[in-house]
C-alpha cells in the first residue's frame, strides 16, 4: 500500500505536470496576445465571440487591400490603354524599362523627395514648437487650442484655391501688400523655378501642420507630472527636461506621424496640381502627377500602373525603416 507521503508526491507531480503542459501548449487567447486587466482566462464563448466580429472587418479591409495590389501589380507587366481600342498585350518588364530610362521620372522622384522631406520637417518642427505652448497654462489657451485647427478643417481644394487667388500677381492681396509697403520681395511665387517649390511646400506646411500639434499635445497630456517635479528638484534645466523626459516619451508619436505624414505628403495630388500643375519647367512636378499625365493625358494604364509600384516600394522601403525606429523607441520606454 502507498503511504500518506507517496500519495502526496504524486499529486504534486501530476499538478508540476499540468501547469508544465498548460505553460508549453498555450491556448489561442495566449497567443493572440488577449489578456483581461484583472488577470482571468478568457472564457471560449467569449473568444469565439470576439473573434467572429472581428472577422468580417479583417476580411473586407483584406480584400479592399489587396485587390488594387495585385490588380496594379498585374496591370504593370501589360501594355493596355485606357480607351480600350488596342487588346491588352503582356510586354514583361517594357514598362518599368521606359519609365527607369525616363528624365521625367528621375526630375519627379527628387521633386517628390525634396517636397517630402521639407514639408514633413517643417512641420514637425512647427508641430512640436505649437504644442509645447497649448501644453503650458495661460489665458485663452482653450480658444487657441481650437483656433489651430483652423487650416486642417479646411478641405485640400479650397485651401490651395484660396491661396493661388492670394498669391496670385493680378488679384492677390499679399501682391498688393507687397506692392503697397514697397517690400523688396519679388512676385514669382508659382512662376518661377526658384520659388515655386518653397511657395507649394509653405502652402502644405500651413495646411497639415495642425495635425502634427494634435497628436504631440495628446501625447504631452499623458505624461507624468511627477516626473517634472523630480526633474525640477534635481536642478534639471528646461533643456535638460525636454532632452530627458518630455523627447523620449514623444519619440514613438514622433515617428509614427513622421510615418502618415510621409506618405500621405509624398502621395498628395491636389496642392501641386492646383498651384502649379507641375511647372514651372517641371519644378514641382512629382510622381503622383506623373501618374495622372500618364493614365489621363497618355492613356496608358500599363506605364502609370507600373509608376504606382515603384511608388508604393519605394514607400514600403521607407515605412520599413520607420517601424524599425518606432520599435527602437518603444523599447526605451520600458
Amino acid at each position: 500500500m502507498e503511504t500518506v507521503e507517496t500519495v502526496n508526491i504524486k499529486e504534486q507531480m501530476s499538478v508540476h505536470t499540468a501547469v508544465q503542459q498548460s505553460v508549453a501548449s498555450p491556448g489561442l487567447a495566449d497567443r493572440l496576445g488577449i489578456r483581461l486587466a484583472s488577470g482571468g482566462k478568457v472564457q471560449r464563448d467569449d473568444l469565439i465571440m470576439g473573434v467572429t466580429m472581428f472577422l468580417p472587418g479583417f476580411l473586407l479591409l483584406l480584400t479592399l487591400g489587396t485587390y488594387p495590389i495585385l490588380s496594379v501589380f498585374s496591370l504593370s507587366f501589360q501594355r493596355f490603354s485606357i480607351l480600350g481600342r488596342e487588346a491588352v498585350v503582356w510586354v514583361g518588364l517594357e514598362n518599368f524599362s521606359t519609365i527607369l530610362s525616363s528624365n521625367i521620372f528621375w526630375i519627379a522622384l527628387k521633386n517628390g523627395l525634396v517636397f517630402t522631406v521639407c514639408t514633413v520637417s517643417i512641420q514637425m518642427a512647427l508641430g512640436l514648437l505649437v504644442a509645447l505652448l497649448l501644453h503650458r497654462s495661460f489665458p485663452g489657451r482653450d480658444v487657441f487650442r481650437s483656433l489651430i485647427l483652423f487650416s486642417y478643417v479646411f478641405p485640400t481644394a479650397v485651401a490651395a484655391i484660396i491661396w493661388w487667388f492670394m498669391l496670385s500677381d493680378s488679384v492677390g492681396i499679399i501682391y498688393h501688400t507687397i506692392r503697397q509697403w514697397g517690400l523688396p520681395i519679388p512676385n514669382t511665387w508659382f512662376s518661377s523655378p526658384k520659388t515655386a517649390m518653397a511657395s507649394v511646400i509653405m502652402v502644405a506646411v500651413w495646411k497639415f501642420f495642425p495635425f502634427m500639434v494634435i497628436n504631440f499635445l495628446a501625447r504631452l497630456q499623458t505624461i507624468d507630472e511627477q516626473l517634472y517635479e523630480a526633474a525640477k528638484v534635481d536642478g534639471a534645466s528646461p533643456l535638460q527636461t525636454f532632452r530627458h523626459i518630455t523627447l523620449p516619451a514623444l519619440m514613438p508619436v514622433i515617428i509614427i506621424v513622421l510615418l502618415l505624414r510621409t506618405i500621405w505628403t509624398f502621395n498628395n495630388w491636389e496642392i501641386i496640381a492646383l498651384l502649379t500643375k507641375g511647372g514651372p519647367l517641371n519644378s514641382t512636378r512629382t510622381l503622383p502627377l506623373v501618374i495622372y499625365d500618364t493614365m489621363f493625358a497618355q492613356f496608358s494604364i500599363g506605364r502609370a500602373a507600373a509608376t504606382a509600384f515603384l511608388v508604393t516600394l519605394l514607400l514600403l522601403v521607407a515605412m520599413f525603416f520607420y517601424l524599425r525606429a518606432y520599435q527602437h523607441a518603444e523599447e526605451r520606454l520600458v
